[in-house]
């Protein structure tokens, strides 16, 4: 993954354009699911990059909607408290606290039902799109381990087949596996291609 930033944008700004890349076409039948993979030190310049081009010209002309799984992450741990009467911030601070990171995962998944087929931040993102857009999906590297890659992808493959989604990732992604920050092993991916 020695590519420039720089050129890697303006290819995503030539693929946005494209009528194909929109439509999904050309892509041996298969949904567009694409991976813009670079390396977490760049994590900044890519946050600035993606923020010009959603302020841009070009995000109006084809209809970009760009969605932060963190944000999202903890827009829907807040709006648990309609369901229960109480804010589970502190509650899941003192499940860290007492019982460890691993336990706080597993209890953050099970809140998000990210084991199920339609998971909360997929059905989030699936109700605020428009019938035609581009998606761009970021904050991943904010969420991480706590939200993967794999399982956001698996299940939006199921109810979002229409529009073309980037996914921007923290790490690599050589078509077969996710490597998170390019060391820690996510999960085996095939069904995304990669955006060089």
């Amino acid at each position: 993954m020695t590519e420039d930033i720089n050129l890697r944008f303006e290819h995503l700004k030539e693929k946005m354009i494209d009528p194909k890349f929109q439509k999904n076409k050309g892509l041996s039948n298969e949904v567009g699911y694409w991976i813009f993979d670079y390396p977490a030190n760049q994590e900044l310049e890519v946050r600035k990059k993606i923020a010009k081009i959603k302020d841009s010209a070009l995000a109006s002309r084809v209809n970009l909607k760009v969605f932060d799984i963190y944000n999202i992450m903890m827009t829907l741990l807040k709006d648990q408290k309609k369901y229960t009467g109480t804010d589970p911030i502190p509650i899941i601070e003192e499940i860290e606290k007492n019982q460890g990171f691993d336990v706080l995962i597993a209890q953050i998944n099970n809140i998000l039902e990210m084991s199920e087929n339609n998971n909360l931040i997929v059905q989030y993102i699936k109700d605020r799109l428009p019938e035609k857009c581009i998606v761009f999906i970021v904050g991943l590297g904010k969420t991480y381990p706590i939200i993967r890659a794999h399982k956001i992808l698996n299940t939006m493959h199921q109810v979002l087949d229409k529009n073309p989604v980037v996914l921007f990732y923290p790490g690599n992604y050589d078509e077969k596996s996710l490597r998170a920050f390019g060391e820690v092993k996510d999960q085996n991916y095939y069904r995304a291609f990669r955006l060089d």
